[in-house]
């Protein structure tokens, strides 16, 4: 059976007219009785199913022919042989889906190629150490990296000024509200500095502020990224003061030298004691002077990772012996207990045997400088099992260390202020005892004291330590 079409409908008026007629017929026959209604029905019922399966029929291979030639057009089948042998309404129909199905394909590689694109983005952004803000023209937050986090809270504004964002502490926010208000944040960069307290740190935090903007439109979207200054600021201001410490450092010896030179030049000295007295001074101020430039040197060298230690097997517990016997006599001077206490075990291990000694001869040199007359300094050799390495400490009677001047007694140049009349000294030797113990030993070093019961000074390197690197 073909399917229906619109020009059926003439032989199916025929076909109805010819059924009517045989009902027509019927009655004839029959009269008007029973059977002539009931034969008049059956015709009725049996044309009405005729024509209701020509519909159905037409309808169901109109519906299939549809749904295949979507599922080709979904499935990306191009074939178009069936095309041909369909009416025109149909075909048309499938040129339409074919070009609805074309329009959303293009549509959905426009949008996954721009969702992949801004994928990228927001993983450069991520990536980055600085913190990136993207807002549009109303301030509204649409974009910010992990950086930005601690900065912007969970706010979605930059004009939010609460105290727990970077907007609310400083005056960013109000010259951004001003070029937005104005318009002439077009294509312009904002530079500023914004102060931002640290939960971590005592100080704030400097950023400098630049504004981009992303689309050049007046109205459009901004990129504000803010770079941290404040490890640059803190680097600058130790630079200045090591340049100024470390000629003031230098200059004392410099100009003592200098003094006692005229002395002699002018013939001012004529009594050969003195004269000696004065010889004595100046090679003292030398030494002072040597040590000074030595030790700024070698810390320079280790910092920049061009020291290469001579690694050996050393036994701590024999420079410790070779350390105080050394000292014992400017001990004795200030009737100083100076003594050695080592383990019995084996107390090697593997480092540079000259580093090592300097180390230890500068914490005990220290101990027994702002140790009082009478006094006791002990140094000390053991291991500790448990981390493997071998410790030493330098444990005193003196003064101590305050709270305070604890924390920065390993800084370059750091003296304890109250204590700097006691003893001469440059500030240098415990940063350098930091570095040769953290650097090149890759061990550990500290300090535990108490104001007016002493202190002690510990460092601790690892017993297998292999392969070690300067710096």
């Amino acid at each position: 059976m073909r399917r229906f079409e619109w020009n059926h409908i003439l032989p199916a008026t025929v076909l109805g007219t010819m059924i009517a007629s045989a009902g027509g017929l019927s009655m004839a026959i029959f009269a008007f009785s029973l059977h002539g209604y009931l034969a008049i029905f059956a015709c009725s019922m049996c044309g009405a199913f005729l024509i209701f399966s020509l519909i159905r029929r037409s309808k169901l291979v109109v519906q299939t022919s549809v749904t295949r030639l979507i599922s080709q057009s979904v499935e990306g089948d191009d074939s178009c042989a069936s095309i041909d042998s369909l009416d025109p309404e149909v075909s048309r129909l499938y040129e339409q889906i074919q070009s609805i199905h074309a329009r959303t394909r293009e549509e959905s590689a426009a949008r996954q190629m721009s969702s992949a694109r801004n994928d990228e983005l927001f993983g450069v952004l991520q990536a980055l150490d600085d913190p990136v803000i993207v807002f549009d023209s109303f301030g509204n937050t649409r974009m910010s990296n992990a950086a930005a986090k601690p900065l912007v809270g969970t706010s979605n504004s930059i004009f939010d000024t609460s105290a727990s964002t970077v907007f609310g502490c400083s005056q960013l926010h109000q010259q951004i509200r001003d070029g937005l208000m104005e318009g002439d944040l077009s294509g312009r960069r904002l530079d500023c500095e914004v102060s931002f307290p640290d939960e971590l740190d005592s100080g704030p935090r400097i950023y400098d502020a630049r504004l981009f903007d992303l689309d050049g439109a007046e109205r459009g979207t901004f990129l504000l990224v803010l770079r941290d200054l404040t490890r640059e600021r803190e680097i600058s201001r130790l630079k200045s003061d090591f340049v100024s410490k470390a000629s003031h450092e230098l200059r004392t010896p410099l100009a003592s030298i200098r003094a006692y030179l005229e002395l002699i030049v002018d013939d001012e000295i004529s009594d050969p004691a003195e004269c000696r007295e004065v010889m004595n001074s100046m090679l003292s101020d030398t030494d002072r002077l040597s040590s000074l430039v030595e030790n700024m040197l070698n810390i320079s060298r280790i910092e920049a990772g061009i020291m290469r230690p001579t690694l050996e097997r050393t036994d701590l517990g024999a420079i410790a012996r070779k350390v105080v016997h050394r000292l014992e006599p400017g001990a004795s001077q200030k009737e100083i207990s100076l003594s050695v206490s080592a383990s019995s075990v084996e107390l090697t291990v593997e480092g540079d045997s000259g580093m090592l000694e300097q180390v230890l001869e500068n914490l005990t040199s220290n101990a027994v400088k702002y140790t009082p007359n009478g006094g006791r300094v002990v140094v000390s050799v053991d291991t500790d099992p448990l981390e493997r390495t071998v410790v030493v400490s330098v444990s005193d009677t003196g003064l101590g260390i305050p709270l305070e001047a604890r924390e920065r007694v390993f800084d370059k140049f750091f003296r304890v202020p109250s204590y700097e009349r006691m003893a001469k000294g440059t500030g240098l030797g415990l940063n350098l005892c930091r570095n040769i113990v953290e650097s090149v030993h890759q061990g550990r070093i500290g300090v535990d004291s108490r104001v007016g019961e002493g202190s002690r000074f510990w460092f601790s390197v690892p017993i297998g330590f292999a392969g070690a690197r300067a710096a």
